[in-house]
């Protein structure tokens, strides 16, 4: 049985990134009449982020995922999970 498993991982031989979370507060400007609307939750980026660039990708992530700018996005608290 160990070595059919080795046989079977050594033939998958494409490897992906883990995930990356974070619990991330946030404002996010919503088109009129709502305004400023306040999020709490997690964000999940995929792979490994460059140093430094955690923060612009979970903007990124959370204006994409509620089809605003970037700009429209504030985040007042980050910090990742383990």
């Amino acid at each position: 049985m160990w070595t059919a498993s080795r046989i079977q991982a050594a033939a998958d031989s494409s490897v992906t990134a883990m995930s990356i979370k974070y619990y991330a507060h946030f404002l996010v400007e919503e088109p009129d009449p709502r305004g400023m609307q306040e999020y709490r939750g997690v964000v999940e980026l995929d792979g490994q982020p460059r140093l430094g660039r955690e923060y612009k990708e979970a903007v990124r992530i959370i204006a994409r995922n509620f089809g605003r700018p970037a700009q429209d996005v504030k985040v007042l608290q980050w910090s990742r999970l383990h």
